[in-house]
Formats: C-alpha cells, structure tokens, sequence
C-alpha cells in the first residue's frame, strides 16, 4: 500500500516535471516568469490555459489525486496574473500619457501659439546648432529679420482681433514661401526672424524680395475689409568667428536701416 502511495506520488511528479519540462507535455514555459509588458502577460495567461487543457485530456494526469489541488493552484495563479494584467494596461496608458504630455509640453515651449510658428527659444536653439554646423563642415547661412510696418494702424483702425488675423497671415505665406529647410519664427510682437542654410548674400536677398512683394500684393481679408500690410527686412549672411547674438544684431541694424529708408524695402547689413 505504501509503495503503490510512492509510485503514484512519484508517477505525479516525473509525470509533472516531464511536462515542466516540455517532453511530454508541450507549451508550458519552462520558468512561470511574467514577460515584461501587457501583450507578454496575455500571452502568458493563454498559454497556461492552453497547458492545463492539455492535461486534462490526458487520462495519466486528469485522474490523478494531486491533479484537483494543482487545479486550484493554477486558478489561483491565473487571478493573480490578471490582476497584474489590469495593473499592466493602467501602467501602460499612464506611461503613454506621460509621454504624449511630454510631447506636448516640449511642442509648446518651441512654438507660438498664435501663429504656430517656432518661437523665439526655439529659433536660438536651431542657430546655435547651425553655427555648429558651419564650424564643422564650413560653409554659412543668412537672417533675415522682418516688420511688419506700421503695425500698431492696424491694431487702431480694425482692433486686435484683425491684428492677431495679419499676424497669423503673414506668417502662413511667409512660411510656404520658403524651402523646407528654413525655419521661420516669431521672434516678438510684429517681427519674425527667418534661418536660411546654406545660403549667400545675394540668394537671401533675392528671398528678401520675393517675400517683400509676397506680402505688399495679398491684401490680408478680414470680415468686411481687405488690409494690405508691408514688409521691412534686414538681410545680413555669417561671418567668420560670430556668436548667434552677433549674427542676429546684424540682421536687426539691417532691418533698422530699412526702416529708416521708407519701410517697405529690405536694406543689406553693412
């Protein structure tokens, strides 16, 4: 009686561990280790299920006396793993969460958020990288810095709101009138800074003119009226050994220089 207690007791568990170990019985992982992440644990679950299924339809194993104990260990085991599935799938939208309001976040200190044109901290960013660049692998790039003229008759004849419009105008033609590759910004109020790689002084002022004519011959519509705004640009291309404040000066003494001369024009710097 004794010995038939210890065969069928050992039976069970060269039974069991030839299962554990995948002869005999296929599908179980050899360690009951959850994977990281939601999909890895399902998986898991299914294939716990899958094995106990398998054992059931075994006779040696479904009518064994240990056989209803080890059922309720593995119930008990699958609870516990869809309980850290649900924790899993909270986790797993809180972290994408997390990220997408990184995202967010980020998206909002590089970008203004009237025109949705980079912003000034983001335009600092990008020239700093670009004199990096040119320090590298030489070559240079061109500023050019912009006013809306008169600016301040539009706030006065039409009111804000038609102000905030010819802002958000002007910056969508200025910013499809450009190649992929420059970078346009708001810098403050009516002014806009634009980055033009790998350009020399006569091709940035050449779009200097381009975008002065752009914006003097597109009356800006809004509500009952058509308001026509011009440009004043200051080009001024890098030179050897300046600083991104240096670079961004010259192209602002241009622009001055502009103004100076009757706005509605673009004027080199010296």
């Amino acid at each position: 009686m004794t010995g038939d207690t210890k065969s069928a007791d050992t039976g069970l568990g060269t039974g069991l561990g030839t299962g554990l170990e995948g002869a005999t019985v296929t599908g179980l992982p050899r360690r009951w280790a959850l994977r990281r992440g939601t999909v890895g644990m399902m998986l898991q679950e299914q294939k716990i299920q899958d094995w106990l299924a398998r054992l059931a339809e075994n006779p040696d194993y479904a009518a064994h006396p240990l056989m209803g104990e080890f059922r309720a260990l593995a119930d008990e085991h699958l609870k516990l793993m869809r309980q850290l599935t649900k924790i899993a799938k909270i986790s797993d939208r809180m972290q994408t969460d997390t990220r997408q309001m990184a995202r967010a976040l980020h998206a909002a200190s590089q970008t203004d958020p009237l025109t949705e044109l980079p912003n000034r901290r983001q335009m600092i960013e990008r020239l700093e990288a670009e004199l990096c660049r040119v320090g590298r692998n030489g070559g240079g790039f061109a500023l050019i810095m912009l006013d809306i003229d008169h600016f301040k008759e539009v706030n006065d004849a039409f009111g804000h709101a038609a102000g905030d419009h010819v802002l958000v105008e002007t910056a969508g033609l200025l910013r499809r009138n450009l190649r992929g590759h420059d970078l346009c910004a708001r810098w403050g109020g009516e002014e806009f800074l634009i980055l033009l790689p790998d350009t020399d002084q006569i091709q940035a002022e050449a779009v200097a003119e381009k975008l002065r004519e752009i914006i003097a011959r597109h009356p800006i519509a809004h509500q009952d009226h058509d308001i026509v705004v011009t440009l004043s640009l200051g080009v001024a291309t890098y030179r050897d050994g300046r600083t991104a404040d240096a670079c961004i000066q010259a192209a602002d003494d241009a622009l001055y220089i502009a103004k100076r001369a009757g706005r509605n024009r673009w004027a080199a710097a010296a």
